[in-house]
């Protein structure tokens, strides 16, 4: 009971641009971040074609965490059909609104 009352007063108490805010901030948080363009770069298959494919849909969207994840089991999964099963780590970053997945050599 005192904690909703508590909570209660703290909305009361912002002031509706505050309020505002920490809604947007929800929202974008909820929704991703904005991917203009993905590459992979490092140990990358001749055939980079499949990669383009695989990369097109997700491409000018919000993606999540997850979404990013997927994108990486799609990655392992072309790798292990190609034969190197447990012979690259692939690993990825956002730089801006560029997604870059990197995959390297493992010893």
């Amino acid at each position: 009971m005192r904690m909703s009352v508590l909570i209660i007063l703290l909305f009361v108490s912002l002031p509706l641009s505050a309020r505002n805010a920490l809604a947007s901030q929800a929202g974008v948080g909820q929704q991703g971040t904005l991917i203009r363009s993905i590459v992979i770069e490092g140990f990358v298959l001749q055939d980079k074609d499949q990669f383009t494919r695989l990369f097109k849909p997700y491409r000018d969207k919000y993606l999540t965490t997850a979404d990013t994840d997927g994108i990486l089991k799609q990655i392992q999964v072309i790798y292990e059909r190609e034969g190197y099963q447990q012979l690259v780590t692939i690993t990825y970053h956002i730089n801006k609104h560029r997604l870059v997945y990197t995959a390297l050599m493992t010893s």
